[in-house]
């Protein structure tokens, strides 16, 4: 397989740069790896026909200046090595092509390009005879005049040239019924910069119900699937890989682990085999997570668990890639890379073993923290390898899994933390719970509940959980519930104004909640809440309802157990994320927008205290099964491999 131009001759594995064709939808300041930068607008960049390069025509004395250099597409190469460069272009005046170094001005070597009327690929060997260790390259191709002709460039290549011998790769993709996303992710892989031949697909069916089987079986014969009894989740779907390549009796050296729902680009695998031949002490290769909705998003690259608390650090780049040219280095040495796309050698399943059966969420942390305690290896993200995910973090309720984290953090740190710090983790997802309990949301505070109730135990795997509150579709359906128990119309609807931030689709639903206010209960006063209120906002509704917290603790503390104990009658409408004891507790009956739909929660005024002195009871004993010795860590291990 050769540049995604069918015209080149140039191996693209061999090719140092990471993104090196010029197969790009647009040409400007910002695009994903080849950026414009001009000083004056007279110019014009787009893209030939069928991917096949791009033209660049300049009508102004200033040069327009052509430049990779952005996360995922710099240059790595080392001094008093011989290179050799490769350009095919046509060209009616010179062209000036230079390699510098991130952030200087003056070229560590440049060459002039004699006019071609017709497409030629030029070449030249060069060595750096300059300290460029650990540095970061830029090419920089600049343009002048062309009396409104253009200058077209097709492919572009820095050759080791000491050949690299590309190894066999085993792809595990685990799926349940998402068989667009599989066809989608399929298509992509067939069209890798990367030898086809070398490459084997499997794929596990966590036992799909729509067909899946049966589409991969018709339409993609050379793809092995092995298909689970049930679903078995991310961890009992890549368990059922890992078993599959150690029966295997000459296994690649190499697997790569990928969500389903991801998306990849020609050069996703190559740069995650290039990072793990550059060091024998890396055992894993992670990629870097782009926002799929906004594709030059740089949002995730790995992170490190945290040693004695809930949770993780994440290293949130949570930038567009132009922005992040001050990150020098080309790997990162992380706790833990992302199974949406993980590339592995095989060879540590030997000593590391098979992920728990945490069936979803820590799997793939635990294992990359177990993989470095028992093979002394690295993990690192590969910040030339990039996948596209739909950033659903921000977005998506953290109902169900609030269980999965609780359980699998607390089992997490009794294998690898002492006691005092598996009652420091416990009491943190005491406090979660309690916090879900005194915003109404109970059914919440059960699945953190339920999740210690299980590690205790050591109930692993899926477990059937069912959220306990009425869900609704839409505003009509919270003013009937509220008409149905009290028997008459809302006096009061609290809107707190964070809906559209949440939702982030550039859809105004405030106003829509507003509008259907008015529709369904006209004598209800609308009343605008929030920590940071609008203009806007305030026009539309009846009342302005700016909330603050005081500044001294224990007025805050006394202003929230007042929210708790007195409400008005009426609905408060607010988005999942805000926990705001206040703003949770303004009126009788809160209504929650999540995933399109609303989840209802009445105050229950006796049952607070009751759950309250329950989950009380419930804690001196898990306290007394931790501080006392009788909590056995063998037991909370058990079972969960």
């Amino acid at each position: 397989m050769q540049l995604s131009n069918k015209n080149s001759t140039i191996p693209a594995w061999h090719n140092l740069l990471a993104y090196p064709d010029f197969a790009i939808d647009a040409l400007h300041r910002t695009s994903l790896f080849w950026q414009i930068e001009a000083t004056h607008p007279f110019y014009v960049a787009k893209q030939l026909d069928n991917h096949q390069g791009i033209s660049l025509s300049n009508a102004y004395h200033q040069p327009v200046i052509l430049q990779n250099g952005t996360l995922g597409n710099r240059l790595f190469l080392k001094e008093n090595k011989t290179y050799t460069f490769y350009i095919t272009y046509q060209s009616p005046i010179k062209l000036i092509v230079g390699l510098y170094t991130v952030d200087e001005h003056n070229p560590l070597i440049f060459w002039r390009l004699n006019p071609n009327d017709t497409l030629t690929t030029w070449q030249q060997t060069f060595t750096l005879s300059q300290t460029i260790e650990r540095k970061s390259l830029q090419i920089k191709i600049l343009v002048g005049d062309t009396q409104l002709e253009e200058v077209v460039i097709q492919s572009i290549a820095i050759i080791d040239n000491e050949p690299i011998d590309l190894p066999k790769i085993m792809v595990g993709i685990v799926t349940y019924n998402r068989r667009n996303y599989i066809t989608t992710l399929l298509k992509q892989i067939s069209q890798l910069v990367y030898p086809n031949e070398k490459i084997q697909v499997v794929v596990v069916d966590n036992a799909s119900t729509d067909g899946s089987a049966e589409l991969l079986a018709a339409e993609y014969p050379s793809v092995i699937v092995l298909r689970n009894h049930e679903n078995l989740g991310g961890s009992g779907g890549f368990n059922t890989f890992f078993n599959y390549i150690q029966q295997l009796e000459n296994p690649t050296t190499l697997a790569w682990l990928i969500d389903d729902d991801a998306q990849i680009d020609g050069y996703t695998l190559l740069n995650l085999v290039r990072a793990i031949q550059t060091d024998d002490e890396i055992a894993i290769a992670g990629s870097v997570m782009m926002d799929l909705e906004n594709p030059t998003f740089a949002y995730e690259a790995g992170g490190h668990l945290y040693a004695d608390q809930f949770g993780w650090q994440a290293n949130l780049l949570k930038a567009e890639l132009h922005q992040l040219n001050h990150i020098k280095d080309r790997l990162w040495k992380v706790g833990y890379a992302g199974a949406y796309s993980l590339l592995f050698k095989t060879e540590i399943l030997a000593k590391a073993g098979i992920w728990h059966n945490y069936f979803l969420h820590v799997d793939d942390s635990e294992w990359c923290y177990r993989v470095q305690r028992t093979t002394g290896k690295k993990v690192v993200i590969t910040l030339d390898s990039l996948i596209w995910h739909v950033l659903q973090g921000s977005r998506k309720p953290f109902t169900t899994l609030r269980y999965y984290e609780t359980r699998n953090f607390l089992n997490y740190f009794a294998w690898y933390a002492d006691k005092k710090v598996v009652a420091k983790v416990l009491l943190q997802c005491v406090r979660f719970a309690i916090r879900q309990l005194v915003i109404k949301r109970r059914d919440l505070c059960q699945f953190h509940l339920a999740g210690i109730h299980d590690f205790f135990d050591a109930h692993y795997g899926k477990q059937n959980l069912t959220r306990q509150c009425k869900i609704v579709a839409d505003v009509k359906g919270i003013i009937d519930d509220y008409m149905q128990i009290k028997q008459r119309n809302p006096k009061i609807i609290f809107l707190v104004t964070e809906i559209n931030d949440y939702v982030n689709d550039g859809v105004d639903y405030e106003t829509l909640i507003i509008q259907a206010i008015r529709q369904y209960s006209p004598v209800s006063k609308i009343i605008i809440t929030g920590f940071n209120i609008t203009n806007v906002m305030v026009q539309q509704a009846d009342i302005a309802n700016n909330l603050s917290y005081h500044r001294n603790k224990y007025i805050r503390i006394l202003q929230q157990l007042w929210k708790i104990a007195f409400h008005r009658q009426g609905i408060v409408i607010l988005p999942f994320w805000n926990e705001s004891i206040v703003a949770n507790n303004l009126a009788t009956l809160t209504a929650v927008y999540e995933n399109g739909s609303y989840s209802l929660y009445w105050t229950q005024r006796f049952n607070l205290l009751t759950s309250l002195t329950k989950m009380s009871v419930q804690i001196i004993k898990w306290l007394a099964k931790t501080l006392f010795n009788k909590y056995n860590p063998s037991a909370a291990k058990a079972n969960n491999i």
